[in-house]
């Protein structure tokens, strides 16, 4: 009995859906028959159907009335505040790419004018962590006049480097951070040559006896390579039990942030301890000292016996 039951009710469903299909089929046979048949009465119908949807569209465009008057002019608002805020993005994005390229020409100007010597503009086209160790590849090379162990720049005399490679439109350049890269440098401020070695991401490290000072915010310079300032000490790393001690050297700009550098037009050459001697005291007068006026500077060596105290000043 169940099993007939349940036949019985499956060929039901069946029947069920089957009425309603030849009645849809039935209305879609219908519907064709007529608009062959009696093409204008369907014409007609649809004409009256769509007739008031006209005469709304008509009223609001051209009617004088209050309501079609306030739907058009706010149809007409919308339409200039979408108009007036595509112009602002306009401006926006102008501007921004004005301001970008100011910065990029100041930066450029700054690199160039920085020094009497020649020096080549370049732009940073590969910089870590997109390349191993501390690595830059610049967009100038030999047809641009760059040559191999050439000194490179950050800004006007902050020196991160030389050309290691001098490819016809690119070169490679070797930062002074890469890791167990070693270098002599001077320290201002205890007033010492010492060694410092890369440790990678822009930082190099120098150890020094326990008993020398070493202070955040000593400059360093690197004679080897030029007359200029790599940067200063920004941590100190001192243990009392511990026989050195050690600073942490890093440059005022991440190397993510480098976007432009100025290459030497010389290659750089060994030098002698009598020439790194001078290219610290050349730092150290450039950098270092301030042209003060005579009466306001206070200088025992300068053998004047007066000066200008700040409550005169």
């Amino acid at each position: 009995m169940k099993r007939f039951s349940s036949t019985m009710k499956g060929s039901s469903r069946r029947t069920f859906l089957n009425k309603h299909i030849l009645a849809l089929v039935a209305f879609c046979a219908a519907i064709v028959v007529l608009l062959f048949l009696v093409p204008r009465a369907v014409g007609s119908v649809a004409a009256l159907a769509i007739t008031p949807v006209l005469q709304i569209e008509h009223w609001i465009a051209e009617s004088s009335s209050v309501l079609p008057s306030y739907i058009r002019s706010r149809n007409e608002l919308l339409a200039a505040e979408q108009e007036l805020r595509r112009k602002l993005a306009d401006h926006a994005a102008a501007a921004l790419s004005a301001s970008l390229l100011a910065k990029e020409n100041d930066a450029l100007r700054g690199l160039l004018s920085a020094t009497t010597t020649s020096r080549i503009a370049a732009g940073v086209i590969g910089r870590p962590t997109l390349l191993p160790y501390d690595v830059f590849v610049i967009d100038r090379g030999t047809v641009d006049g760059v040559r191999q162990h050439a000194p490179v720049y950050a800004g006007k005399d902050q020196v991160i480097g030389f050309v290691a490679h001098a490819y016809a439109h690119t070169a490679v350049v070797t930062l002074v951070t890469t890791p167990d890269f070693k270098s002599t440098v001077y320290i201002y401020g205890p007033n010492i040559y010492t060694t410092a070695v890369g440790r990678g991401s822009g930082s190099l490290r120098v150890a020094v006896p326990q008993g020398i000072t070493l202070t955040e915010g000593d400059l360093v310079a690197i004679p080897s390579l030029g007359r200029g300032v790599y940067g200063k000490i920004s941590v100190i790393d001192s243990v009392p039990s511990r026989p050195e001690q050690y600073g942490y050297v890093s440059i005022e700009e991440p190397l993510a942030g480098i976007q432009f550098v100025s290459v030497g037009a010389e290659p750089l050459t060994t030098i002698t301890f009598e020439e790194a001697k001078e290219i610290v005291e050349h730092v150290r007068t450039d950098v270092l000292s301030v042209p003060v006026p005579g009466d306001v500077l206070v200088d025992v060596e300068s053998g004047t016996s007066t000066a200008t105290t700040t409550d005169e000043l």
